[in-house]
């Protein structure tokens, strides 16, 4: 299975995030999947895809021209391209399954782009957020608020799971994949 992972790219962020995201990627290694995210060698996409490959996983780096001296080593695929536009599409056609650890306005926009697509096509794929003290919080709010105005229909946030913590993601990521947690 193909986990996409959305998350920080900053390093000045608690040390918690950075043990889950490296507990996510050895299990993404351990159980044979493939990650897909950002590319770059920065903060937790780092942490995540260096134990992705520690673990014996593949990993796909879909990395933006202008940022192709931050690459990550482990990249076993590397898909060079010209735009945040482009790399969230092509990570999206590319994912079996979406993840999002903690992250800042890119994060969102990332978890915003996958939610738009798999509505406007109709083509559901699980999306789990790691809601660590609430961050997603304000999201699902927001979400409630409009579905109750009828500006979006129900089964569009009920597309998203929030996990409190990197256990809970990590036994929803086994379930839907069939492999241990």
């Amino acid at each position: 299975m193909n986990i996409a992972v959305y998350c920080s790219a900053r390093e000045n962020i608690a040390g918690e995030c950075f043990e889950d995201a490296r507990r996510l990627g050895a299990w993404i290694g351990e159980n044979g999947h493939m990650l897909v995210y950002g590319g770059l060698a920065m903060g937790l996409m780092e942490a995540v895809a260096s134990a992705t490959a520690t673990a014996g996983g593949k990993v796909m780096g879909v990395v933006p021209e202008t940022r192709q001296h931050r690459q990550h080593t482990s990249n076993t695929v590397s898909i060079p391209v010209c735009s945040l536009h482009e790399r969230k599409q092509i990570m999206e056609e590319n994912a079996d399954v979406f993840v999002a650890l903690d992250g800042g306005f890119g994060t969102v926009d990332e978890v915003m782009s996958a939610l738009a697509t798999m509505s406007f096509f109709n083509e559901p794929k699980p999306m789990l957020l790691l809601n660590r003290n609430g961050l997603y919080d304000p999201l699902a709010t927001m979400f409630d608020e409009m579905v109750r105005r009828g500006l979006m229909f129900a089964e569009v946030p009920q597309r998203i799971t929030l996990c409190a913590d990197m256990g809970e993601l990590i036994a929803a990521l086994g379930r839907l994949t069939g492999k241990k947690v």
